[in-house]
Formats: C-alpha cells, structure tokens, sequence
C-alpha cells in the first residue's frame, strides 16, 4: 500500500490578502543523489518550463514559496536535474494543493516518484455556511451556464433536485458525503460529461476516492443483473470466473446497484451506459464509479469483505477476502493473466484472419492526460490499411466496444480510409450564455490558456427557447479524403460503454451507411450531446471539482432519447461469459458466411 502523505496547516503570523504561502518538502529521494532537485508547476512564479531549485535538509528537500494568485489550484511535481533543460520527471499524476487567498501557511509534505495520499481519518466535517458558499456556484452553472440542464428535464425538477442539494448542504458534511451529494446533483442533469469528476479531483477528494484501499478484489460485468465475476484478485481460488455474487457485507447486489444507479451521470434514458459504469474493469489508466461510489455508499470497516457466491456449477458459498487499492489490484491483474492490458496502448490491436477477415479494434481514442497512449495512431492505421489493401480483405471489423471517448483527430484519421468525402451532421450547437459568470472565473480551469468561452459572439440572437446557436462549430464541414478508400464490407462492433466520441463513432457509421453495427444499444444519445469545451470547476470549500460543458450539440430533428441501436443487438449470458464467447464475432461472421 501507498505511503500516506499528510498535508499539514501551519500558522504564520503574516498573511497577505490573495497571496498563499506553501512549503513544499520532498523526502525518499536516494542518498547518494548528488544532483539538484527543483519543484516546477502550473502557477506562477512555478512554471511547466524551469524548475525552482530546492534546499537540502535533514532527509529531503525544501523550498518556501509565496503564490499572488488565491483562489485556484496548483498543479505541481518535483524534477531531478543536473541540466533543468532535461530534467528527471515523477511518474505520478501531477501533485495538487488548492490556493486560497489569505490562507494561513500551507505545508505539503511528499514522497518522490509516490502519489499523494492523505490520511482521511483526520478529516473535519465541512461546515454548513462553507457548503452554502459552494452551492451557490453549482446553482449558477447548473441555472445560467449548463447548455442541457432542459434537455431532459423541466424547470421544475431542475429546482427541486437544487433544493434538495441546498438542503443536504444547510448541515455540516463530510467530504464522502457531500461528494455523494454533489454527485446525485449532476447525475439529475443527464449528461455523460457532468459530473463529480474523477480524472480531475483536488488532493483531498482524490485521496478519499481513488487511492484508499478499499476496493474490491476482482473485476465483474452485470449479466442480466446479476454481478458476474471476470478477473480474480484475490488469494482465494474459489472466486472463479462466471461466479455470480449475490451479495457483499449482507447486501444484495441487486440492492446495491439499485442505490448507486442516481449518482451515474449518463446521457438521457441510455441506462445499459450506467450499468456499464457500475462494472469493474481494472485497467490502471480508468476509473470505474463503482469503485469510487460503493464505498462511499457502504463504507467498509476493517480490510475484508464477505461475499456470498453462486457458483457456475450451481452451488452456493461465501468467501471473505481482502480489500485492495487500485493500483495493488491491477498489479495483480496484470501479473496473473498475460493478455490482462497494462496501458492506453494495449486497447488498440490489428489482426487478419485466413487472409479474409481484418480485425481493427481501436477501444481508445485517449490522447491527453496522464497515462494517455503514446502509440503513433497515424502510423498504426496507415500500416493496417496497407496491410488490407495489399492482402486484397474483403470483410473488415472494427471494434470499439470498451471505447468511451477522446479525441477527435482519431475518429477523423480513422474516417480518412473508410468515407471518400465527409458531410455535415443534421445538428447545431447552442450555449445559455454569452458573458461567463464573474462568480465562477476564479474556480474554473480547462486545456489551454486562453479563456475564448468567457465572451462567446454568437450570430444569432437567444431562442425563444432560451439558446444562443453556433450551427458552424458543430454541424461539421463537407470535404474529400486523400486517403485510398477501402471499399470491402465494414462491420462496427458496439456496446453501452461507448460514449462521447465513440458514441459520434457509432452514429456516424450509421449515418454514412458504412455498414452494419453488431453488438449492444451505446451510450450517447440520439439527441446529441453536451460536449463542446468541457470545463472544470473546483469548488473552493468542499474541494470537489466538477467536470461540466459550456457549449451542446442538439439534434435539428426530433430523436427518441436512446443511444444508436445496432442492425444486429447481440446479449451476453453468465454461460456465454463462462465459457468466453465473443458473440459479436460470431455474429459477424455468421453474416460473412451468409453472404
């Protein structure tokens, strides 16, 4: 298990209105290191391009520095460097402290190359005035920014979902417990980009719901509603793939995922995209939010829980094994089964069979953030489609059903060999606002320095529905490809987890009549989607951060409220899940066959 890093209050005796003064300490690095060690970051006067130098003392170093800007959250890491032109980098996520204003002096006490963990137990409830403060700033992004808060929802259960947030923060909370509130509060919206986020969170909350070892020891998948086992982290032999758990700690799994289904944030009515969030997959570089909400929901006493099973065979038991942290329980993923994936890079793949059928599974289009993929995607394509041209494939599969998202240059590079010209989609994009709030500038951040969605200049005036529209940011252009188009029969493989992007993957597919897609209904909606420009807010009392967007995409045609449902709906069952059948193939090739 991790260190734990405490981060301690220290008073001083001076303190300047909208200045914050830390102390950072580093320990752990290697006694015989005779070189420099410096601190770099993304506040002034730290910057991302040079390290301030740090002092040597008795077991680490240190370095004292005063910060104009309060109100907002550093990011920082600590460098080793004999030249600060090619410095040593942590392999950690950036390190994070919020910087308020007046604050007494700060001390962050770190461990090289080790994430920060804080020691939750020392927490103090929020109190009630702090939490008011806070929900201010959630009900002004929720009723003047949010371009889908009417979307799904009335006025009227807008307000009331507010209310009951208002409520819950009228009394002091803990930070488990007014993240769960916050949480319920943005999952109301029905947008797959709102939330509590969890890629995103300050120090505090990120220790409470990422790094405690207080996770389940194996992965699962909801077979018909029922938790199915897939990958076991245990020690104990007996929690085999294809066991069902019936319950945890005494309580029904049905119950469980009852409870927890009113803090997933998705888009519309796609619930087989909740349910897909309430899985564990394990993978080091996602976070499930069952991993975050159920022991927030049913907080685990001790480092043991008691599961009771129904096996494959019929029979039924009870096991009890240890909890582990994230990181301990892929380790162990990924040390016991060969094929388990370690990085971004291992969800993409290419494969020909007997020279007549080509594989491509792309199931990321992750290209930003810590442990994105570094894999030349380019590249990656250009051989494949060579490949499948020189070997004359008829019949190409692409398969992104464990693809949530990211960034668009994929999908178009992607797109490039498939389509020969693009067309714009049947959709425009609309925002709530044309000047940004002044209450909320000084809590939000996103990629870039440059704020553009602070004054938007859209072309026309507000709806009577309450929009402002930018149809040429989001209808897409018409253009050629230069790419050698394939012209062989194209299949999509889908499932609830796709999501942003690959839900626009799906759509398009359909849309362009690329070809036909096997697998399960995706997430996204038919509706379109809030995605453009997502921003985070860090609220400054509670600490949580809140992913949001400023700008939607709406359909100019009335769409039921469903994801995109494939030509050829394939379900699993706990025995197909048994025995490891890929069903979607089958089906594929089932139809290869019939042709």
């Amino acid at each position: 298990m991790k260190n734990l890093i405490c981060l301690f209050l220290l008073f001083s005796s001076v303190s300047v209105i909208g200045q914050s003064n830390v102390r950072f300490e580093v320990v752990g690095i290697n006694p015989d290191y005779t070189g420099n060690v410096g601190i770099r970051g993304n506040v002034a006067p730290l910057s991302w391009d040079r390290s301030i130098s740090m002092n040597p003392t008795e077991g680490g170093f240190v370095v004292d520095i005063s910060f104009l800007e309060g109100n907002r959250e550093l990011e920082f890491k600590f460098v080793l460097y004999t030249d600060d032109a090619t410095p040593d980098w942590e392999n950690t996520p950036n390190r994070k402290l919020f910087l308020k204003s007046g604050s007494d002096k700060l001390s962050s006490l770190n461990t090289w190359n080790t994430e920060q963990v804080l020691d939750i137990s020392s927490f103090e409830p929020i109190p009630s005035n702090l939490l008011l403060e806070d929900y201010a700033l959630i009900e002004t992004l929720v009723l003047d920014i949010h371009p889908g808060t009417y979307r799904y929802n009335s006025e009227e259960e807008i307000r009331a979902a507010l209310n009951e947030l208002k409520k819950e923060f009228a009394s002091n909370l803990s930070y488990q417990d007014a993240y769960l509130a916050v949480s319920e509060m943005m999952a109301t919206v029905q947008c797959d980009h709102t939330r509590a986020g969890f890629n995103n969170q300050t120090q505090i909350i990120n220790s409470i719901i990422h790094s405690q070892p207080d996770k389940l020891p194996f992965t699962f998948k909801w077979v018909d509603y029922a938790m199915i086992v897939t990958f076991n982290a245990s020690e104990d032999e007996r929690l085999t793939r294809g066991s069902e758990v019936i319950a945890i700690n005494g309580v029904s799994t049905a119950d469980i995922r009852n409870r927890m289904m009113p803090y997933i944030s998705a888009d519309g009515a796609t619930d087989g995209n909740r349910l897909y969030k309430m899985e564990i997959n394990g993978y080091d570089f996602r976070y499930n939010a069952f991993d975050v909400f159920y022991p927030l929901l049913y907080p685990i006493s001790g480092e043991t829980v008691r599961l009771d099973l129904l096996y494959a065979d019929g029979k039924e038991g009870s096991i009890e094994v240890e909890t582990l942290t994230r990181e301990d329980r892929f380790e162990k993923l990924a040390d016991r089964y060969p094929g388990f994936p370690k990085t971004r890079d291992d969800m993409w793949n290419f494969t020909i069979s007997n020279d007549e059928v080509a594989v491509l599974t792309l199931n990321s289009f992750g290209l930003m953030g810590w442990k994105a993929m570094t894999i030349d995607y380019k590249a990656f394509l250009a051989d494949a489609f060579d490949q499948i041209h020189q070997k004359g494939i008829n019949h190409l599969v692409i398969d992104i059903r464990e693809n949530t998202g990211g960034n668009d240059e994929m999908a178009e590079e992607l797109y490039s060999y498939l389509l020969p010209e693009t067309k714009p989609f049947e959709r425009e994009g609309r925002t709530r606002y044309k000047t940004f709030p002044e209450s909320l500038k000084p809590y939000v951040k996103t990629w870039g320095d440059n704020p553009w969605y602070f004054n938007l200049k859209p072309k026309e005036e507000k709806t009577p529905e309450g929009y402002y529209v930018f149809k040429e940011n989001f209808n897409g252009k018409k253009g050629k490809n230069k790419k050698e188009r394939y012209e062989g029969k194209v299949y999509l493989l889908t499932s609830s987890a796709n999501t942003s992007l690959a839900f626009y993957t799906a759509y398009r597919f359909r849309y362009e009549n690329l070809g036909p897609l096997v697998g399960q209904e995706t997430g996204g909606n038919l509706n379109d989607i809030n995605g453009g420009q997502i921003l985070f807010l860090t609220l400054p009392n509670s600490q949580i951060e809140i992913d949001f967007p400023v700008m939607g995409g709406f359909s100019t045609t009335p769409q039921p409220n469903m994801g995109v449902i494939p030509d050829y709906p394939v379900f699993h069952s706990k025995e197909t899940l048994l025995e490891g059948r890929d069903l979607e193939m089958e089906k594929v090739m089932e139809l290869i066959a019939g042709e």
